[in-house]
């Protein structure tokens, strides 16, 4: 759990995998990176897992839980890290 933003401890990882369902962000999220919260370079959509993209979930913001606005995107350096490889936060 030390790649989580540290303002998010509440956050906790899903470990499954990851199926085609893509993340959501809500307005004040937008353009955040769910892993290191930097605004730089969006690079690769979220995929959440079948169960987190359940019911009323997808639609939700996968930072913060509120109504979610546009897609969520890693950023370059989360994916060169391979931090997005290692399981989603939700």
């Amino acid at each position: 759990m030390d790649n989580m933003a540290k303002h998010h401890p509440d956050l906790i990882m899903c470990l499954k995998t990851k199926g085609l369902g893509i993340g959501k962000l809500c307005k004040n999220c937008s353009g955040k990176c769910p892993i290191c919260d930097s605004y730089s370079k969006p690079f690769i959509l979220v995929r959440i897992c079948k169960s987190c993209f359940f019911g009323s979930l997808k639609l939700r913001c996968i930072i913060c839980g509120s109504e979610g606005f546009s897609d969520a995107y890693y950023c370059k350096e989360c994916v060169i890290l391979e931090k997005d490889v290692e399981n989603f936060v939700y």
